[in-house]
């Protein structure tokens, strides 16, 4: 059947092309997409290169710890004392002398080799410690900074922390030896000793050319026209810290009489010269005969060495007198002008709160500056970055003993026992910002890290407390920190 077609019937116009709008829209599209890959790019180069520091940083620090073992860092007799001794003080001694037919032990105290620091240039004495300022790093120009000794550790500005007990008078810093190792007896590594045993040389120097085709070439060190070693960039170096476990002082009381006053128990605190026992101030024949006893009985060769592994530090380390300097100095602090500790690459700071939960997971700290302004916290004593590395430490209170029953020994009800310094390393994995609390400033952080010890035991009977760190100390440029126990070279019989 033949059917004409409706005269109404509506035809679509078929379009000839597209219109810009269309176009628009498909450019914007695609601008879009490359310009998102254009911005991975960076960032994966960032990612990439933070990936490969952090395996170099894992990998160092077993590697920095066998080279520490082969170049004898771990044996007592190696170490040296770089620094000239002060006037009035005895020349250091950290070995005990033994009378009996029994070795003679390291003096138990923490203990930081670092020759790396005493290279190159002489360093004032007043820098023969660690951590060298004696002082709390604070801005407030219009007094001077708090020394962190007891006396300065009350509770008016933390209400559960102590050191030595309500009563102490303890005026003695947390702080420990820093010692050089010898190339020959008595005599410290140079800085170019020092670099080639304390410093990585796997980041080879590369010199590239002018003209851009042409491929980078290695740099050797040259004697008498022949390359005898490749050169490297030297990012990182690091330094070895040495830390007993703690111990109950009261168990190496000498078999009479042993009481001790305040001023035995401080000087029992670390830092220990055993040379002072000879001729220090105060010190009578039966003094001296007991705390030679305790000191002899507590010694030993079992540590944990930490390698604090640093990324450029060496451009950081002042070496002027760190008490005396004048203002505007870099090569240290001034007491008259606490700004001034902004040139310090180690500075210690009060903590007032602590939290940790343990089992290597992640825990909280605050740090805290006392006075100056939100700026000078920011950007000089609270500054610390996600990544960076945090040593808290404390001195552990006193132990008071007063068991009367344990024939032959007589009662102790007068004597308080200290037990040592904890110094433990954590890294920081967030970081909140300053926050302002009337005139004072505090920063919280996330850390991650062993567990803190955990000591309900006071000195004075008043009471149980958990032990929290007091101390916070910065370091800049540290990027690592490999922990492991090791039993020191010395004349014991399981020595290695």
């Amino acid at each position: 059947m033949f059917c004409l077609p409706h005269p109404n019937v509506i035809r679509h116009r078929t379009p000839l092309g597209v219109t810009l709008i269309e176009v628009m829209m498909s450019t914007m599209v695609v601008s879009l997409g490359i310009l998102g890959l254009v911005a991975l790019i960076p960032l994966g180069t960032h990612l990439t290169e933070r990936g490969v520091r952090a395996d170099r940083i894992a990998s160092l620090g077993p590697r920095a710890f066998h080279e520490a073992r082969a170049r004898g860092v771990f044996n007592p007799n190696n170490w040296v004392t770089q620094t000239t001794t002060p006037s009035g003080e005895q020349a250091l001694q950290f070995m005990t002398f033994r009378t009996d037919s029994r070795p003679s032990m390291l003096v138990r105290q923490p203990y930081l080799i670092d020759p790396t620091f005493f290279g190159g240039t002489a360093v004032h004495p007043s820098r023969r410690k660690f951590p060298y300022p004696e002082t709390f790093a604070r801005k407030d120009s219009s007094t001077t900074p708090d020394g962190y000794s007891d006396v300065n550790m009350t509770t008016t500005w933390n209400g559960t922390t102590k050191i030595n007990g309500a009563d102490a008078t303890s005026s003695k810093l947390i702080q420990m030896w820093r010692l050089g190792l010898q190339r020959t007896p008595g005599t410290g590594l140079s800085l170019p000793q020092a670099k080639y045993a304390f410093q990585s040389n796997d980041d080879l120097a590369f010199e590239r050319p002018e003209d851009g085709e042409l491929a980078p070439f290695q740099r050797f060190y040259d004697r008498s026209g022949s390359s005898v070693r490749r050169q490297a960039m030297g990012e990182y170096s690091w330094m070895v810290m040495l830390v007993p476990e703690t111990t109950e002082t009261f168990e190496c009381r000498g078999p009479s009489n042993n009481i001790l006053s305040i001023a035995f128990e401080n000087w029992l605190n670390p830092p220990i010269n055993y040379n002072a026992l000879n001729t220090g101030a105060g010190l009578d024949a039966n003094a001296r005969a007991q705390l030679q006893s305790i000191i002899d009985a507590k010694a030993t060769d079992e540590y944990t060495a930490h390698v604090i592994i640093m990324r450029n530090r060496l451009g950081l380390i002042p070496d002027g007198d760190s008490t005396s300097t004048p203002v505007g100095e870099v090569d240290g602090e001034d007491t008259a002008d606490p700004e001034s500790l902004e040139y310090s690459n180690e500075r210690v700071l009060r903590v007032t709160q602590f939290f940790s939960t343990g089992g290597y997971s992640t825990g909280e700290v605050t740090i805290f500056q006392e006075g100056g302004t939100l700026k000078q916290a920011e950007e000089q004593t609270l500054k610390i970055s996600n990544g960076d590395w945090i040593c808290l430490a404390r001195r552990l209170p006193s132990r008071r003993e007063q068991l009367a029953t344990m024939a032959p020994f007589p009662p102790k009800s007068n004597t308080r026992y200290p037990r040592g310094d904890i110094y433990q390393w954590y890294k920081v994995v967030m970081v909140d910002d300053v926050e302002a609390s009337g005139s004072n400033f505090t920063r919280r952080l996330t850390i991650s890290g062993p567990d803190w010890p955990f000591v309900t035991t006071d000195a004075d009977d008043i009471g149980s407390f958990s032990t929290i760190p007091t101390h916070a100390i910065i370091v800049d440029g540290v990027v690592g920190v490999y922990s492991k126990r090791v039993r020191l070279e010395t004349q014991s019989p399981w020595s290695p």
